[in-house]
């Protein structure tokens, strides 16, 4: 799949001030997408649920660059 063009994003965890748990069990990666200057988009998923939300930019989700060729 990945010669196809898709992009895997590992379950890297969740990060709670200096503390990460969850590692290949759940995950949350930021977008490119704002919603202000302090608050920005984000991708939450696990095995069973993902969704698109929202928090404040100190929050610790993980990022991936991926361009679009």
């Amino acid at each position: 799949l990945e010669a196809a063009g898709a992009v895997f994003l590992p379950a890297s965890g969740t990060r709670y001030g200096s503390n990460v748990s969850h590692v290949q069990n759940y995950s949350s990666y930021w977008s490119a997408t704002e919603n202000d200057i302090n608050y920005a988009c984000f991708l939450y998923f696990c095995s069973y649920s993902a969704y698109w939300s929202g928090s404040f930019r100190y929050s610790g989700h993980s990022v991936r660059l991926v361009k679009d060729l």
